[in-house]
């Protein structure tokens, strides 16, 4: 299995051109998800040593890492290899040296339809439910939450995969009470497909849309967390985020040919 590091080795891979100083949420919209706490706690994990499968991800691409600043959250890498980089070992997370969002294939991924709010994408057509934007504090800036904290964790529970944060809170009005699949694009890329039996309550302040205190721990629903956080790091990065649904009675046949076809980086499955 892949590291979940591995789209940044490909995105470095596919660099032209070196040093790269990123920052660190620069480095999470590579990978489509955030980075663990050590990350921004100790300098230790950005250290060039192979048994890291993060630095694995770099040095096997031929590159290194030269500085890091945990306070203001940037690193800097460098190439080191004057070889052709190597061919990353997925095609489906590799990524242009123009941006900072892993392709989902190495083929372009569909867009808007010219004609109307359609999206097309190899089979039933999708409509466009609306952008996903997430709340904004009164000087414009994205309202955050670590709701973590507010749980009493009696049980000693620990945060699940995707429970660090931070979180982002949103809704999407004016979808309907009914099954079907829906596709989220960045920038007009696909990077998430799913169903729900509902999709009002899915993309909800009761789904996705807000994080309770108790879904960061441990059998709370890490899936909710992942894809909020991943909404939040795009809306940083001011790229437009929509969401598209396809209503169906049947929705996991379709669901499953677009994971496989288009390999979303945002799905597990991919």
């Amino acid at each position: 299995m892949a590291s979940k590091y591995q789209p940044l080795g490909d995105f470095l891979a596919a660099r032209e051109t070196s040093p790269w100083c990123a920052t660190f949420t620069e480095i999470e919209a590579v990978l489509g998800g955030g980075l663990r706490p050590s990350a921004r706690r100790h300098t230790a994990w950005w250290a060039n040593d192979r048994t890291h499968p993060q630095a694995r991800a770099w040095m096997d691409a031929g590159w290194e890492k030269t500085g890091v600043n945990i306070g203001e959250e940037t690193v800097e890498f460098h190439r080191i290899s004057s070889a052709t980089p190597p061919t990353p070992r997925t095609a489906h997370h590799r990524s242009s040296p123009a941006s900072h969002w892993p392709r989902s294939n190495p083929q372009p991924v569909p867009t808007t339809s010219p004609v109307g709010d359609t999206l097309s994408l190899g089979g039933p057509t999708f409509r466009r439910a609306g952008a996903i934007e997430p709340v904004r504090e009164p000087n414009g800036a994205i309202r955050e939450d670590l709701p973590q904290g507010r749980y009493a964790n009696t049980g000693g529970l620990g945060l699940n995969a995707h429970g660090d944060g931070p979180f982002c809170e949103f809704s999407v009005p004016g979808l309907p009470v009914a099954p079907g699949v829906y596709a989220v694009t960045v920038a007009g890329k696909v990077v998430y497909v799913g169903i729900s039996v509902d999709l009002r309550q899915r993309w909800s302040p009761m789904g996705y849309g807000r994080i309770s205190p108790r879904n960061c721990f441990e059998g709370g629903q890490s899936t909710n967390c992942k894809v909020n956080h991943a909404i939040l790091l795009q809306a940083r990065a001011g790229r437009a985020i929509e969401l598209w649904i396809h209503e169906t009675a049947e929705p996991r046949p379709l669901e499953a040919q677009l994971i496989r076809d288009l390999a979303p980086p945002w799905n597990a499955q991919a």
